[in-house]
C-alpha cells in the first residue's frame, strides 16, 4: 500500500546571472524539469543485508529504493548475491523502520540531496519508525555528524549481518538526481539551520573552496591565482575540515561562494537568501548541471566560469577569474 507525500510539478529555473548567448544551450534543457511525486510504501517481513532489501515471499528486490543508476539486471543480481554471501546468517530482527538510502549514499552530495531528502519527506513517520542507516554509511563521519545535528530518530544496521524487518516504510526518491523537490529542500534547510549552535568563526563573507594539489578537481595553476583571490577579499576554505554546525555558521554570513564543480558546492544549502554562488565548470559540459539547478531551487544568484582541461589537469585563466570575482563584488 502506497501513500502520496508530495505531488508532482514542474520546476522552473532561472538562467545564470552572467549568461552569455553562446552558452545558452548548456542550460536551456534544464530550465523546466518535471519533479516526480514522492510516495511512501509499507511492506512487511522483508530481509535486509548490506544496503539491500528483498522480499522472499514476492521475490522482489526493490530496485528503485536501493539501487542507484541504470545497472543491468545481471549486475544487480550479482550485487545482491555478493552482499548476501558476506552476511552472517544468524538473523537479527528490526521491528519497524524507514528505508531512505541507496548504494550511492556514502557520497556527500547523494547523502544530502538524495537520502536526506527522502528522510525529510518521511519526517512525520520518524518518531514511530526510526531511519535505518547501514553501518557502511554511518562510518562516514559526515553522515554521523549530519544525523546527530538533525537530531533524527535512527538505528544502525550492522555490516555483514542478516536482518528480518517486520514493518518497513519505503520512501521513493524525491526527484531524479541533480533535480530537487523545492518544498522538501526548503524544509531540510530549515531543519539544518534551526539546530545550529552559534559559534564565532573568524571568516570573511567571501569564500573560495580550495582543493589541495593531488585532490580530485584541484586547480593545477592555483598558486598563480592566489593573489587575485586575495585581491577581492576571498578566504580559502576546505569544507571537509568542518562539522555541519561549523559549516552552517560559516555560510550563514557568506555573501559569495566560489568553487570548482564538486561536493563542496553542496554546502550552498546553508547560504542565506541574496547570496551568490559561482561554479567553475568544464567548458562544453551540458550534462552536469546539478549545482546550477540547486542554486535556482534555493533561489540563489548563480554565476559560472569555464576551466580548461590541459593534460587532464584543471587550469583557470587568471584574467577570466579576475573578471568573475569583479562581477560578483
Amino acid at each position: 500500500m502506497s501513500k502520496k507525500l508530495y505531488k508532482s510539478y514542474y520546476s522552473i529555473r532561472r538562467l545564470p546571472k552572467n549568461i552569455e548567448e553562446v552558452d545558452t544551450e548548456i542550460f536551456n534543457h534544464e530550465l523546466k524539469r518535471y519533479i516526480q511525486p514522492t510516495f511512501i510504501k509499507n511492506v512487511h517481513k522483508v530481509v535486509a543485508f548490506n544496503e539491500i532489501i528483498v522480499s522472499l515471499s514476492s521475490f522482489t528486490y526493490f530496485k528503485k529504493y536501493t539501487f542507484f543508476g541504470d545497472k543491468t539486471f545481471l549486475e544487480r543480481v550479482k550485487r545482491i548475491i555478493k552482499r548476501y554471501l558476506m552476511s552472517n546468517k544468524k538473523t537479527l530482527t528490526i521491528d519497524k523502520g524507514i528505508w531512505f538510502t541507496d548504494h550511492k549514499s556514502h557520497v556527500f552530495f547523494h547523502w544530502i540531496f538524495d537520502s536526506l531528502m527522502r528522510a525529510e519527506a518521511s519526517i512525520d513517520y520518524n518518531k514511530e519508525y526510526p531511519l535505518i542507516v547501514p553501518e557502511k554509511f554511518y562510518n562516514q563521519s559526515f553522515i554521523k555528524d549530519s544525523l546527530d545535528h538533525l537530531n533524527l530518530n535512527f538505528i544502525v544496521m550492522k555490516d555483514n549481518q542478516l536482518y528480518r524487518i517486520n514493518d518497513l516504510l519505503l520512501v521513493t526518491k524525491t526527484s531524479l538526481t541533480g533535480n530537487y523537490n523545492e518544498k522538501i529542500l526548503a524544509k531540510l534547510k530549515i531543519r539544518f539551520t534551526k539546530n545550529m549552535v552559534k559559534q564565532e568563526l573568524n571568516f570573511n563573507q567571501n569564500l573560495f573552496i580550495y582543493r589541495k594539489k593531488g585532490q580530485s578537481r584541484a586547480i593545477h595553476n592555483f598558486e598563480e591565482l592566489k593573489p587575485i583571490i586575495a585581491k577581492y577579499g576571498y578566504q580559502l576554505i576546505q569544507f571537509e575540515d568542518y562539522t555541519f554546525n561549523q559549516k552552517i555558521n560559516l555560510l550563514s554570513n557568506c555573501k559569495n561562494l566560489v568553487g570548482v564543480f564538486g561536493s563542496g558546492l553542496s554546502s550552498m544549502l546553508f547560504l542565506p537568501q541574496g547570496a551568490k554562488i559561482a561554479e567553475i565548470r568544464q567548458k562544453g559540459d551540458y550534462k552536469n548541471n546539478a549545482y546550477f539547478s540547486l542554486a535556482s531551487s534555493l533561489k540563489l544568484d548563480y554565476y559560472y566560469q569555464f576551466y580548461d582541461l590541459i593534460d587532464n589537469k584543471i587550469s583557470l585563466d587568471p584574467k577570466t577569474l579576475d573578471n568573475l570575482l569583479k562581477e560578483l563584488n
